[in-house]
């Protein structure tokens, strides 16, 4: 859900950071984050928001209300929870995972550049792909696109890399420096982006949000289309999941066991949710709301990717599939299998291919194909 936080999350996965800071180098090794996490939020209350305003209220009463029990379930937590090997080697399926941040996050390593933002990346990817064109790469080897491995390349783009996109890093002029509205906004825009990136790092989700927001979707179906248009998805996903018990897992077992829980006892409580948040939001005049603060960020991420598609000269870019599309673009430049060129001019086009009118048309097909 992409307009739909549990804002209690980063609160929880805070506490288990400043909790976890004051153990032992040893013990800090056999807290696994991801367990921690779930266990706390299992046993705290969900605190869903859709909006910027009600992320801030959300927030505020989690701070002025359940700062103690979430200190408390937060260390009942590390003492009965360890790192279990078993549950390592059956993580959460990366399609219950996927997702914007995450894929940017991915982006960010390929790069090299830890804070790149969205409307970054298309002049990173130049960037890169400009450098070891320039520079060369006769002694790297072609990585076969099967592999994905991406630490030649992070390796390789670190040492030559010309600009670090960084938030903390960023250079400002002197001026810029002494507005304090202006340092205000960065460290605003560097929290809004920090929330933003959060679940990227992490490896725990609320199994009911998928469950709850499939029978809303259905729900909202069944209504006559003028009043299907005045209802949020999110809206009602977050009415529903904020009067049901939270099921987070962390491994494809427990998900599948939570799921199956989930059907077989709160079934009935999740119809009833659904049907009470749809029938509230008919009732409340829809209003000109700003959505989550960090919701911007998807708005750069999709004239990011458009820019991708002029630059890549591919048209099925999307965030799902930029990181291998973007690592494939640089293992191919590196292997000599391809000779970038700038769009206005060229493009990506194969070497071996002859250069001819029709055959440069045929070349560009060919290329959108093998980026696939």
């Amino acid at each position: 859900m992409r307009n739909c936080r549990n804002a209690i999350e980063e609160l929880v996965v805070e506490e288990i950071k400043a909790q976890t800071a004051r153990l032992g180098a040893d013990r800090q090794k056999e807290v696994s984050l991801n367990e921690v996490a779930a266990y706390a939020l299992n046993r705290l209350p969900p605190m869903y928001a859709t909006t910027q305003r009600g992320w801030v209220q959300q927030r505020k009463r989690a701070y002025n209300e359940l700062k103690e029990e979430i200190t408390t379930m937060v260390r009942r937590a590390m003492m009965g929870v360890r790192r279990d090997v078993l549950r390592e080697s059956d993580p959460l399926p990366q399609s219950e995972l996927e997702d914007q941040a995450r894929s940017l996050s991915q982006l960010q390593e390929i790069l090299g550049q830890k804070d790149l933002t969205w409307k970054e990346v298309p002049a990173a990817v130049e960037e890169a792909l400009l450098t070891i064109k320039l520079k060369g790469a006769v002694s790297y080897t072609y990585l076969s696109p099967s592999k994905r491995d991406a630490l030649g390349i992070k390796d390789y783009l670190k040492r030559t890399q010309k600009t670090e996109y960084s938030w903390k890093s960023r250079k400002t002029s002197v001026k810029q420096i002494e507005k304090a509205e202006t340092d205000d906004k960065h460290i605003i825009e560097a929290k809004e982006f920090a929330s933003y990136m959060f679940k990227a790092s992490y490896s725990f989700k609320n199994t009911l949000e998928s469950l709850v927001l499939w029978i809303v979707n259905q729900q909202v179906q069944r209504l006559d289309p003028s009043l299907a248009q005045q209802v949020s998805l999110d809206e009602v996903a977050a009415y529903a999941l904020n009067r049901l018990p939270p099921m987070y897992a962390t491994s494809d077992q427990g998900l599948k066991q939570l799921r199956q829980r989930a059907k077989a006892e709160l079934a009935s409580e999740i119809f009833a949710a659904v049907r009470a948040g749809i029938n509230i939001i008919l009732k409340v005049p829809k209003r000109a709301l700003q959505p989550l603060p960090f919701a911007k960020f998807v708005s750069e991420q999709e004239q990011a990717l458009s820019k991708l598609k002029d630059l890549l000269q591919i048209d099925d870019v999307d965030w799902r599939n930029v990181p291998m599309i973007v690592q494939d673009a640089l293992e191919r430049v590196i292997s000599g299998e391809l000779n970038w060129q700038q769009p206005s001019r060229r493009g990506i086009a194969d070497n071996t291919e002859s250069s001819s009118p029709s055959s440069s048309s045929n070349n560009q097909s060919h290329s959108q194909r093998d980026w696939r």
